[in-house]
């Protein structure tokens, strides 16, 4: 399984760390995902939610 929000489909961006000599090596930037429940076509699911949809109220968490 992915490591993406179920809403907006965000996932893991690629970029470069920089030590302070300037090397370059590839790191990942990875978005803060939370496990939620919530109610998906009529059924209680647990997915995998982004933080920025959580905060913008695309989804409603259930508990």
């Amino acid at each position: 399984m992915a490591r993406r929000c179920a809403i907006c489909e965000r996932s893991a961006r690629v970029g470069s760390k920089v030590s302070h000599a300037e090397n370059v090596t590839k790191r990942k930037f990875r978005i803060n995902l939370q496990r939620v429940r919530v109610k998906k076509d009529g059924k209680i699911q647990r997915i995998l939610v982004c933080t920025r949809c959580l905060h913008a109220g695309k989804v409603e968490k259930i508990k």
